[in-house]
């Protein structure tokens, strides 16, 4: 794939060819690179890969390279070693037990530099004490190498002119030393690799000097036995024809234009060298007003200004403070004419790095171009502090992680401040802040239907907040995550708060967050205020899934493993006008139920949409119920009043042997699998059916009759 640069306006360091009375170093460490030519010319190459011709220098060198110990260029000019100066008059060094060989390829590093010669070997000369020492013997010294080049950790990569990449390893001994990995790079036609370096990345780029094609070699693994020589193809080089060689200090920053990079302390995994989070920038797909290209990974605290005018700008966060606790929300700007993928962390325990299991805070939600409005959970033990990090990440695939490649796409890194939580509140969870229980129904209610409870499975949590000095309630956090889906069915999912009014709902401050989505309406609306509140997440499960396999269902069949990657995750935040006392009978999971979704017929002749709901057994139903279905089909409720749960006294939504068409498990579950019976899949489930106490049933499966999602 071929890239477009921005072009920047960096002056270039234009050599004056003098006497050599007047020679000397060149710059400490210059950004510009050295092209020498055959014709006895040379040219410079800048920050931006952009060439510019300089004219006729005295004499050709080969197998160049730039010491940035003392600023001078080393190679070979009639198989004798020079020292060239910034005049490019070079004086003859007398190199103690180096062979006169026809040396074609060389580099310097750590003041040493190294020379290769076909069929005959690779020696290290030491530009301190001008002394030689073979590195490679000639047996293994069969390769063609017009240039290779040092890697800042040491190790020596050549392209040579067959099309294939090798790694040397300058640290094993003569007698163990051999080229440890080579690899077909997958290029056709005749090549002439000649312009060989690293920039201080960490990046490898080649030069081909009959086309002026540039290769970069952005995935080297140096460090692994199984390097990754992919490459991405660059725009084409200009006065580049008959390069010999290329002279260019290592440490010295090259353009990296065309991709985008992050700020945030390298221990975030910023920087190229250390697998970096990193984009290849597009116009399709960015975040803010326009994609942002970097030239090397600015990181803290230099931080990413390169005045272009398009730094960070694509989060907002409400807040420049997030409190322990509280729920924080972010408009995400998303740039260009596709939709992407964006992913978010946030350093909570302010460890330096996005390694932790809850520090993923937006996990590959799928979004248009346009601003879209988000929430994150601040833990309640997350680290006080005025120096953690964030990273947001948006790329035109999924599963991107913290670190490392991406597609088209952008990263953005933003320093957070986090502070204490209210002392004014407790919290209390059911059934932990950090577990979940599980609610399974059965949708075909009043039919008991195959009893099988995987039509809908939800993991479901409450977090309880109080004042402290009270003990009333002002906020709710209901969160849930979607585990199985084996109806066939569309449903929807709601929570009706008994002995609470819908009045008491502050609709400003209460809203819902679907797979990170923020959605501003959560109350469902009734005619008298006074009514209990009923809080709806969805009015429809399915539209937030997909899945291939048979009927559309969702890990209820152990064979099918298309929708193992499947999610649903919710959760609906709710505030108080003013803090309620808690009813007396008020479960600490409150009374969850789902109904029929808009348009779904539910095998009845027309749609009963919210009249037909299936809550937990004895709990009551809502004013918006159809009464006419209890005690038809398989249904024998006796009480079924929208108030028999302040009142304590339901009898409801249960068969006359007192079966559920609902239950509540106090943690994690495994569901029967399709057409197996609750029944049969937990048979000390009996116990519980007819005393209606929580005992260990749920922990006692038939195996072959439950899903597992321990694979997962």
């Amino acid at each position: 794939m071929m890239y477009h640069f921005f072009v920047l306006s960096i002056p270039l360091l234009f050599t004056f060819f003098t006497g050599p009375a007047s020679a000397n170093s060149f710059s400490s460490c210059p950004s510009n690179g050295y092209l020498f030519h055959q014709s006895n010319s040379v040219s410079l190459i800048d920050i931006d890969r952009r060439t510019s011709h300089q004219g006729v220098v005295v004499n050709t060198y080969d197998a160049v390279g730039f010491n940035d110990i003392d600023s001078y260029i080393y190679g070979v000019q009639n198989k004798q070693v020079v020292r060239i100066h910034n005049n490019f008059i070079a004086e003859t060094l007398i190199i103690n037990g180096l062979p006169e060989h026809g040396f074609t390829a060389g580099d310097v590093h750590n003041n040493k530099l190294y020379l290769y010669a076909q069929n005959e070997g690779l020696w290290e000369v030491d530009l301190t004490t001008q002394s030689a020492s073979q590195r490679l013997k000639k047996q293994y010294a069969v390769y063609s190498f017009a240039d290779l080049a040092i890697h800042p950790s040491g190790k020596i990569y050549a392209v040579d002119n067959s099309k294939n990449i090798h790694r040397f390893d300058l640290s094993q001994s003569l007698e163990n030393n051999q080229i440890d990995i080579t690899a077909s790079v997958g290029l056709t036609g005749v090549r002439n690799f000649s312009g060989q370096f690293f920039d201080d990345n960490g990046m490898f780029y080649v030069i081909d000097a009959n086309s002026g094609d540039t290769f970069l070699f952005n995935q080297l693994t140096p460090f692994s036995v199984d390097d990754d020589f992919s490459y991405l193809t660059l725009l084409t080089v200009d006065n580049v024809a008959n390069t010999i060689d290329i002279a260019r200090c290592n440490n010295a920053p090259l353009s990296t234009l065309g991709y985008d990079m992050g700020d945030a302390p390298n221990s975030y995994q910023t920087s190229r060298l250390v697998n970096g989070a990193r984009h290849q920038v597009s116009s399709q797909l960015y975040l803010g007003l326009q994609p942002d290209e970097d030239l090397f990974a600015q990181f803290y605290p230099m931080h990413d200004d390169n005045d272009l005018g398009n730094d960070d700008q694509g989060i907002i966060f409400t807040t420049p403070t997030l409190n322990q606790g509280s729920t924080t929300y972010i408009t995400a700007h998303i740039g260009g004419i596709t939709a992407g993928y964006l992913s978010g962390w946030v350093d909570w325990n302010n460890n330096g790095n996005f390694d932790d299991a809850n520090e993923q805070v937006i996990d590959n939600i799928l979004l248009n171009s346009g601003e879209h409005t988000l929430a994150i959970d601040v833990p309640i033990d997350s680290v006080i502090t005025d120096s953690t990090w964030s990273r947001f990440r948006i790329n035109s695939s999924p599963n991107t992680a913290a670190n490392g490649p991406g597609e088209n796409g952008e990263v953005e890194d933003y320093p957070l401040t986090i502070t204490g939580f209210d002392t004014q509140e407790s919290y209390f969870w059911f059934p932990s802040q950090g577990n979940f229980a599980t609610l399974a129904f059965e949708d075909r209610w009043p039919t008991q239907d195959d009893y099988d409870f995987n039509d809908v499975v939800l993991k479901y949590r409450v977090g309880h907040v109080q004042e402290t000095a009270t003990g009333k309630l002002s906020k709710l956090t209901i969160d849930i995550e979607l585990q199985a889906y084996g109806a066939g069915y569309n449903n929807g999912f709601a929570v009706k708060l008994d002995g609470i009014s819908s009045s008491s709902i502050d609709v400003s401050k209460s809203f819902v967050i679907i797979n990170g989505e923020y959605h501003n309406t959560v109350l469902e609306m009734t005619e008298n205020p006074d009514d209990d509140a009923v809080l709806i997440l969805t009015n429809a499960l399915k539209q937030y899934f997909s899945s291939d396999c048979d009927n559309g269902f969702l890990r209820v069949d152990p064979s099918c493993e298309l929708d193992k990657n499947e999610r649903v995750t919710a959760s609906m935040k709710v505030s108080f006008t003013t803090p309620v006392t808690y009813p007396e009978h008020l479960h600490p999971y409150l009374n969850p139920f789902i109904f029929a979704a808009p348009n779904e017929k539910h095998g009845f002749d027309s749609p009963p949409a919210r009249s037909l709901e299936i809550h937990l057994k004895n709990f009551s139903p809502t004013l918006k119920a159809d009464q006419g279905l209890f005690n038809s089909e398989h249904d024998h409720s006796m009480n079924t009043s929208v108030n028999c749960s302040v009142e304590n006294n339901c009898n409801s939504y249960k068969n006359k042997t007192g079966i559920p068409f609902a239950i509540l498990v106090p943690s994690d579950w495994k569901h029967p699998i399709e057409g197996k019976s609750v029944l049969s899949a937990y048979p000390s489930i009996e116990n519980y059916l007819s005393s209606n106490e929580h005992d260990t049933w749920f922990m006692h499966p038939e195996s072959s009759k439950v899903y597992s999602l321990t694979a997962e």
